[in-house]
Formats: structure tokens, sequence, C-alpha cells
């Protein structure tokens, strides 16, 4: 019993093989990783460069077109708030009901040019959107007419 227990807790051999071939292992991919580093061009970096700037340059684009449109349409809906409160005070100073018709016109009429002018602003703003779209895809970087 003595001499199958001397054998459980002696090492073996396999053990010690193992942990050599897995830290050879090891360091071979090291080596070969630093080797692939060496053997990959500058130009594969530059291109790579390139196009993360130009990811910048289209988001920096886009921010400034969506803040633009954002504004024009927050300005829209204060023009229709002001709209709304003339229309009120109007209809608290009329005494008669054709006074009140023509308070009730006159906002109609004002929402209807708002209505037409969001037409064309809507139609503006999209084909704002659609022509950054088209400018950085058509040339590929939107710079310089590269197309890295």
């Amino acid at each position: 019993m003595a001499q199958a227990q001397a054998r459980i807790d002696e090492p073996r051999p396999t053990q010690g093989r193992g942990e050599d071939l897995r830290s050879s292992q090891r360091y071979s991919e090291e080596s070969n990783g630093a080797a692939a580093a060496s053997i990959l061009p500058t130009e594969f970096v530059e291109i790579g460069k390139k196009h993360v700037e130009t990811m910048m340059e289209i988001q920096k684009e886009l921010f400034d077109v969506f803040q633009e449109i954002n504004q024009a349409w927050f300005d829209r809906a204060r023009s229709a708030a002001t709209i709304n409160s003339e229309l009120i005070a109007k209809l608290t100073s009329a005494r008669t009901v054709p006074e009140t018709a023509e308070a009730y016109q006159q906002c109609m009429g004002k929402r209807m040019e708002l209505l037409v002018e969001d037409g064309r602003r809507l139609f503006a703003d999209s084909q704002k959107i659609v022509n950054l779209g088209t400018k950085f895809l058509a040339n590929g970087s939107g710079r310089n007419g590269s197309t890295v």
C-alpha cells in the first residue's frame, strides 16, 4: 500500500512536459506577433488613420447639420406658440362673433403658412442629409476626392 501511495505522490513526467510545451507556445505566439507587426506596412497604418479621420469628419458634419435642423425646428415651434398666444389674446378681447371668426381666420391663415414652410423645410433638411451622405459615399472620404 505504501508503494501505491508513493506512485501517486511522485510527479508524472507528462505534467512537466505540458508546462514546457505551453510556455514555448506562448513564446512562439509572442514572437510571431512581433514579427507580424514589423511586417505590417506603414501604408496600412496610414489607411487606418485616414479612415478614422474620415469618420470623425463625417460625424462632425452630421452633427453640425442636425444641430442646424434642430435649431430651425425649435424656431418653428416657437412661432407656433406665438401664433397660439396671439389667438388667445384676440379671443379674450373679442366682443362679437365676427371678431372671434376673424381671429380664428387669421390664426388658421398663419398656421397654413407655417405648414407650407414646414413642408419646404422638411424637404430641404432631407436634401441636406442625403447630400451629405452621397458626398461621403461618392468619393469614399469626403475629402480631396480620395478613395482611401
